[in-house]
């Protein structure tokens, strides 16, 4: 049974070793053509977004990708953003007890805004870009 066992192993490691030296051999340079249409893909999509959010913001619209504006976010969104940013540890519940406080307090300093534990409009406003 060992035997059978030993041959299995090694006929799979012999397959494993042959496919990825044609795999290496054949398609270098497909890869590396392939990585630069991806690269030059993902160029053009930061371009849009960047027009994008330009354009927006001229508008007064203030809008992350997941759809949630100031105006929406709920409580369980800010504690994640704040987890997301660093700023918070705890369970993310929806309660804005004295751990989202502390975390609130400190983003909001570190905004540059007053440090009063609230999460107002500029503090969520700042928070959008840490939702996914």
């Amino acid at each position: 049974m060992r035997r059978v066992w030993g041959a299995v192993a090694a006929v799979t490691l012999m397959l494993a070793a042959a496919g990825c030296a044609t795999t290496r051999s054949t398609s270098g340079s497909s890869v590396e053509s392939r990585l630069q249409v991806l690269e030059n893909k993902v160029q053009s999509l930061e371009s849009q977004i960047v027009v994008s959010e330009t354009a927006d913001e001229s508008f007064g619209i203030r809008e992350e990708s997941s759809g949630v504006t100031v105006d929406t976010v709920t409580k369980k969104q800010i504690q994640q953003a704040l987890k997301n940013a660093g700023y918070y540890e705890g369970t993310v519940d929806g309660k804005i007890g004295p751990k989202t406080r502390t975390a609130i307090k400190q983003f909001r300093k570190d905004m540059g805004l007053k440090a009063d534990g609230i999460a107002g409009k500029k503090t969520k406003e700042k928070l959008l870009k840490y939702l996914p």
